[in-house]
C-alpha cells in the first residue's frame, strides 16, 4: 500500500543531480491577479505542485496512480491529470506537476484535489486538499487631470 506524505504548490521544484535533494522555493497559497476575470478562465502563472509517497510497509513491494485535480471554489473540477506511481526499487516517490497556465473563473477559495488508486483497487481515495486563494484586483485606471479653465 502507499502513503500520501505531503503536497506543496510552489513556483519552482528543484531537483540536484548529483544527491536528489529537493529544493521547493517560493511555496504558493494565495495568487492575485491584477485584472479582472476572463471568460476563459486562463490565468497566465507557471507553478509546480510537488507530492511525496511512500510505502505504507517498507518492505513490500507496490505500484498504484495518483490523480491530480483543481477545483473551483463549488468544488467543480477544472481538469484532471494522473500519474503513475511505482514503489517497486525504491521507498519513496516524488510527483512533480508542472502546470503553465492556470484556469480559475472566479475569486476564492481554489483546491489541488490529490487522489489515490493503489494497484488492485477500482476506488479512488482522496489523499490531500491544499488551497489556494485566488484574488482578483483591478488596477484602477488613471483618470484624466482636470483642466483649469
Amino acid at each position: 500500500m502507499i502513503t500520501h506524505i505531503w503536497t506543496v504548490a510552489c513556483a519552482h521544484a528543484v531537483i540536484d543531480k548529483q544527491t536528489n535533494a529537493l529544493s521547493l522555493q517560493d511555496v504558493i497559497e494565495q495568487v492575485t491577479i491584477r485584472d479582472t476575470p476572463r471568460p476563459d478562465g486562463a490565468l497566465n502563472i507557471s507553478m509546480n505542485v510537488v507530492t511525496l509517497w511512500e510505502r505504507s510497509d517498507p518492505g513490500l513491494q507496490c505500484r498504484g496512480r495518483t490523480r491530480f485535480a483543481f477545483c473551483s471554489p463549488s468544488g467543480m473540477p477544472y481538469g484532471t491529470a494522473e500519474s503513475e506511481i511505482n514503489l517497486f526499487n525504491s521507498t519513496r516517490h516524488r510527483t512533480i506537476w508542472s502546470i503553465r497556465g492556470l484556469p480559475a473563473r472566479e475569486p476564492g477559495h481554489h483546491t489541488f484535489r490529490i487522489e489515490l488508486q493503489n494497484e488492485g483497487e477500482t476506488e479512488w481515495r482522496q489523499v490531500a486538499a491544499i488551497p489556494l486563494e485566488v484574488i482578483f484586483a483591478p488596477q484602477p485606471t488613471e483618470q484624466p487631470l482636470a483642466q483649469s479653465q
